[in-house]
């Protein structure tokens, strides 16, 4: 088309109109010269974008869990493929993940008892050129550590262990490596509900601006607060906030602007909505929701939440419905919109996309990842299921 078209210039014409006729041609060749793509592969593309995917695991038999997998994957999604990029192996039961700011590292618990080592540990990897390199590992001085969080400033890491009572934070070194430099907080404590004989921290949240440091302890019915130092990443004691007797918190996430916490209360099945006073770290209880339908009579224990992107939605899954529950954020309350099911068994954890569209939601004990996506309306839809073993947490980036 463009070669015939230039055919019609006539060779006799002038240089000057040669060239006005050229400067007015310019603009259209431009355009002509832009690659088209159809409507079909425009909405491919944006409802099938490339993601990454990194699963925490078991990869050994535990009270709780048949653990069969090798490591921690990372899945690749283009279009509508998933599949497996890299496999770090050489750790057990990586059953907790966290990945920097920068997303250049990223940093797994390896959750193991007193038969495996004195100690659990603390993995760095450096997310590199579609791998996992292991850049060195800490001890995280007590057993089952369930969780790791990173400083927003990517300065700092903080971790859990669910078995002895103790969380201990680690500054970065510049290449993301753990400095040798741990500090060891040891809780005490306990609740009425037979799994709270003892201590049992099974989270640490680090506040959106980077100052506080929370710790729901499933052992005390409490959520510990500590400040931050910004520069050594030290934490000093604050205070706590308790929730119901026997209620063992479990995770907790941040309303949109901070305000608010969103406490998970695994043993009763529940969420309990504090205010958040940024000042001081202090918190108001105002109201507590249960995250089952009203005629659901089986056993049921809760494992994670997550506030929506735009801050419209809580989502939290439930162990034996077997389930996500929606919630639509009303100021101080919480209305449950929909039970969706996770069409598998143990919903442990789920992530949701930055882009708010999807939810992915690890079922523990069928070994599959079930793939939601998001209307605007908050509710979820079937999309999608992942085979991979005993996947536990969800990094999506």
């Amino acid at each position: 088309m463009l070669t015939g078209f230039f055919r019609e210039i006539k060779p006799a014409l002038t240089i000057q109109h040669n060239m006005k006729n050229l400067l007015y041609l310019l603009p259209i060749l431009m355009l002509s010269c832009q690659p088209t793509t159809s409507d079909n592969q425009k909405s491919t593309f944006s409802e099938q974008p490339t993601t990454d995917l990194l699963v925490g695991t078991y990869t050994k038999k535990e009270g709780h869990v048949d653990g069969k997998a090798s490591g921690i994957y990372w899945l690749t999604r283009k279009e509508a493929t998933w599949q497996t990029q890299y496999t770090a192996e050489g750790i057990i039961n990586p059953s907790f993940i966290a990945l920097s700011p920068n997303e250049k590292y990223l940093y797994a618990v390896s959750e193991t008892g007193p038969e495996v080592d004195t100690t659990g540990y603390i993995y760095a990897y450096a997310v590199k050129d579609g791998t996992l390199q292991l850049l060195n590992r800490m001890p995280s001085f007590a057993f089952a550590p369930c969780f790791v969080s990173v400083h927003p400033s990517g300065k700092f890491i903080f971790v859990a262990n669910y078995v002895g009572g103790v969380i201990v934070g680690y500054p970065l070194a510049e290449n993301g490596a753990l400095l040798d430099q741990p500090q060891v907080i040891r809780l005490e404590g306990s609740g009425p509900h037979p799994r709270q004989e003892a201590s049992h921290p099974h989270s640490a949240f680090v506040s959106p601006d980077g100052q506080y440091l929370l710790v729901p302890d499933l052992g005390t019915d409490k959520v510990m607060v500590y400040a931050i130092d910004q520069q050594s990443g030290l934490m000093t004691a604050k205070g706590f906030a308790s929730v119901a007797p026997g209620s063992g918190p479990r995770h907790l996430a941040f309303s949109e602007g901070g305000q608010k916490v969103y406490v998970l209360n695994e043993l009763s099945s529940s969420v309990t909505v504090f205010r958040f006073h940024a000042d001081n770290g202090s918190m108001d209880s105002l109201a507590t929701f249960s995250t089952l339908p009203t005629d659901f009579k089986g056993e049921n224990t809760c494992a994670h939440l997550e506030v929506s992107p735009n801050g419209q939605f809580l989502y939290a899954s439930n162990r034996g419905h077997n389930s996500i529950v929606v919630f639509k954020i009303d100021g101080d309350s919480l209305q449950a919109l929909a039970h969706t099911p996770t069409q598998g068994r143990t919903p442990r954890h789920f992530t949701i996309t930055t882009d708010g569209k999807q939810l992915l939601a690890a079922n523990q004990d069928t070994e599959t990842i079930a793939i939601f996506d998001i209307g605007t309306d908050g509710l979820l839809t079937l999309s999608d299921q992942i085979e991979v073993p005993t996947p536990v947490c969800l990094v999506s980036f």
